[in-house]
């Protein structure tokens, strides 16, 4: 979705540059994913109530860092592709420990 810059687009950008730009900063932008889910708080019986994560990938045009955003869309972390892989590696391993089907 290059649009007369020097650099073009990773190829896992959806970002429409014409419309999401602002003054000029290209910010790339993949494809947001929601993950809907239920989250738990304090001690039983807990506060339970329905969320949904949003997981995004994003870079500055002139910045070499990825970034993994995981959050609701107003709170959030943005993580390095690396740390997400390791959040992923580790989370697997975590499920598994605890009995969880399938991963």
């Amino acid at each position: 979705m290059a649009r007369g810059r020097q650099r073009a687009c990773p190829p896992w950008c959806v970002a429409d540059h014409g419309v999401e730009d602002e003054h000029g900063a290209v910010r790339h932008r993949g494809a947001t994913v929601s993950i809907p889910g239920i989250a738990i708080r304090g001690t039983p019986p807990h506060d339970v109530h329905g969320i949904e994560l949003l997981v995004e990938l994003h870079a500055d045009d002139a910045d070499p860092v990825v970034a993994v955003y995981i959050g609701d869309g107003t709170e959030g972390i943005d993580i390095t592709t690396e740390t997400a892989g390791r959040l992923v590696r580790r989370l697997i391993d975590v499920l598994r420990e605890a009995g969880a089907g399938p991963v």
